[in-house]
C-alpha cells in the first residue's frame, strides 16, 4: 500500500490539486496531510477523490471547523497516531509536537512532521522519519511532496509540478469544476 504525504499547502489549492494528480499516478490509497493547509477550500479537490485523506492541524489552521467540514472530519489535532496500512505511524505538525512520543523509541514504522519547509528523510532504529518539504513551494521555489510504500518502507520526496491535475483530467472535467485557482 502506498500514501502519500503532503504539508503545508498554505492556500495553494492549485499545487494540492497537482500533487493529488500525482498520488493518483503513483496508486496512492491514503493521503496524509502535516498541516498549514489555511483556507480550507484549499483541499477540496479530496472530497470525493475516492482516496482518503488523514491529516493534523498546523499551526496556520485557523479555521478548524471549515477544515473539517471539507475534510469530513479528517483533522486532528497532533501528536496522531493512527495505523495505516499495517503501519504504527505517529504524525503531527512540529517536530516539537513529537518529542515525548519519540522517547519511546522502537514503537512507531513512520514519524511525519512538517512545519520547516524542508523535505527530510531519514532512519532511526526502524523507523522512517520524513518531512514532505512544503507543497506552496514558497521558501525553497520547489513544491514538494513524498511517497512512501508502506509495504516495504521506501519513500521518496516528488517534485509537484504545475498542471499536472489538468493533464490527468478527463475531457470536460474542467469544465465541471468551479473556479480551482
Amino acid at each position: 500500500m502506498k500514501a502519500g504525504i503532503l504539508s503545508d499547502s498554505h492556500d495553494q489549492r492549485g499545487a494540492v490539486e497537482d500533487a493529488l494528480a500525482l498520488f493518483r499516478q503513483e496508486g496512492v490509497a491514503a493521503v496524509l496531510h502535516l498541516g498549514d493547509v489555511c483556507r480550507p477550500d484549499t483541499i477540496a479537490a479530496f472530497r470525493g477523490c475516492g482516496v482518503p485523506l488523514v491529516g493534523v492541524y498546523g499551526n496556520n489552521d485557523c479555521e478548524r471547523e471549515g477544515l473539517q467540514a471539507v475534510s469530513g472530519g479528517a483533522f486532528h489535532r497532533g501528536p496522531y497516531m493512527p495505523e495505516i496500512g499495517g503501519r504504527k505511524v505517529l504524525m503531527a505538525h512540529s517536530f516539537d509536537e513529537l518529542q515525548e512520543e519519540i522517547g519511546e523509541g522502537g514503537k512507531f514504522d513512520l514519524i511525519l512532521f512538517g512545519h520547516t519547509h524542508r523535505p527530510l528523510t531519514m532512519r532511526i532504529g526502524r523507523a522512517l522519519i520524513l518531512n514532505p518539504g512544503e507543497a506552496c513551494g514558497f521558501l525553497s521555489g520547489k513544491a514538494t511532496c513524498a511517497v512512501i510504500d508502506l509495504d516495504t518502507m521506501e519513500a521518496g520526496i516528488r517534485e509537484i509540478l504545475p498542471g499536472a491535475a489538468e493533464e490527468t483530467e478527463q475531457p470536460g472535467e474542467a469544465a465541471l469544476r468551479p473556479g480551482k485557482r
